[in-house]
């Protein structure tokens, strides 16, 4: 039995008539049908009877079909694999991330994956959260970087399938950010932490420099004054996080930041006070890999995958 003989029976089958798959095949009819003949001989049981509507499998041809669509699907995925070993420095990759999670983790990361597999085309598009989860499910990227919800904060997920694999990487807690215009009498304690501790009670009427609603920051941000009992007088909403940190900076009230963010790209904070929150609070979201799983994954997806889970960021 070979493998030619295996996709000549399947797609007899699908067909239901020889001259039809012999073109499709680009073979004889005549060399079709001794094919067939052969392979009737070889089991002693005919493949296939006829009827109106054409050829049509008899139980031992069902059998035998179903066998040639999984030895053809498995020879399919070994092929491919072996061709993807012998291109390993080659392809494509297109990545999915927010700004944040390229300044955060891809520029870190991504020379050093460019390093290793070099000829790689590495393409990447940022867009916010929901809008990477809308094109990973339409296929148009290989994989994501997106903000997952705490656990305790109950959000329908549209996105979500059997196939769908996270990889958490990074669990970022949230700071409170107020400017010095405003006097906050907790801060002493420390909780293991980089910044003093606050009580949320303490920000319950400084104003808030709030993001934008159909942003993940501000969904945690809001379920944290829910779980504090507070509802501050709204200051602005705004987008950016240099923004925000901006408009606290000159007086305007409070924020919510990711502590990575204030740690590695904000110089200066000495116009405003930097809190750590209880650890009682869902106050961190946590950045991961997405992408579906198939039982044929493209090597430069696996290869971002392995050196990434075992990569040690400077931040931790």
């Amino acid at each position: 039995m070979r493998d030619k003989e295996l996709l000549y029976i399947k797609t007899i089958a699908e067909e239901k008539n020889i001259t039809r798959a012999a073109e499709k095949l680009h073979v004889a009819q005549p060399s079709l049908t001794q094919c067939v003949q052969r392979i009737e001989k070889e089991l002693n049981s005919p493949l296939f009877y006829r009827q109106k509507s054409g050829l049509i499998l008899t139980d031992a041809g069902n059998l035998y079909y179903q066998m040639a669509c999984q030895v053809l699907e498995i020879w399919d995925s070994f092929s491919k694999q072996i061709d993807n070993m012998q291109q390993i420095t080659k392809g494509s990759l297109t990545i999915g991330a927010s700004w944040y999670n390229t300044i955060l983790i891809l520029t870190s990361f991504l020379p050093i994956y460019a390093k290793k597999y070099s000829q790689v085309e590495v393409h990447l598009q940022e867009k916010n959260s929901t809008e990477l989860e809308r094109l990973l499910a339409l296929g148009e990227v290989d994989l994501i970087l997106a903000h997952q919800y705490p656990e305790k904060l109950s959000i329908r997920k549209n996105f979500d399938s059997k196939r769908l694999v996270h990889i958490p990487l990074l669990k970022e807690p949230f700071c409170a950010v107020v400017s010095k215009k405003y006097s906050i009498s907790s801060g002493n304690e420390r909780e293991a932490t980089h910044f003093p501790m606050i009580n949320l009670e303490e920000l319950a009427s400084v104003p808030y420099v709030r993001f934008n609603d159909n942003q993940r920051i501000r969904h945690i941000s809001d379920f944290l004054l829910e779980e504090a009992a507070i509802c501050p007088p709204v200051a602005v909403s705004t987008y950016g996080f240099p923004s925000a940190f901006e408009l606290v900076s000159q007086g305007m009230g409070f924020t919510f930041l990711p502590e990575y963010y204030i740690r590695r790209f904000v110089s200066d904070i000495s116009s405003v006070r930097v809190y750590s929150l209880p650890q009682s609070y869902a106050a961190y979201w946590t950045t991961s890999i997405c992408y579906y799983h198939s039982d044929y994954m493209p090597v430069t997806v696996v290869r971002f995958l392995e050196m990434i889970k075992n990569f040690r960021f400077p931040y931790e």
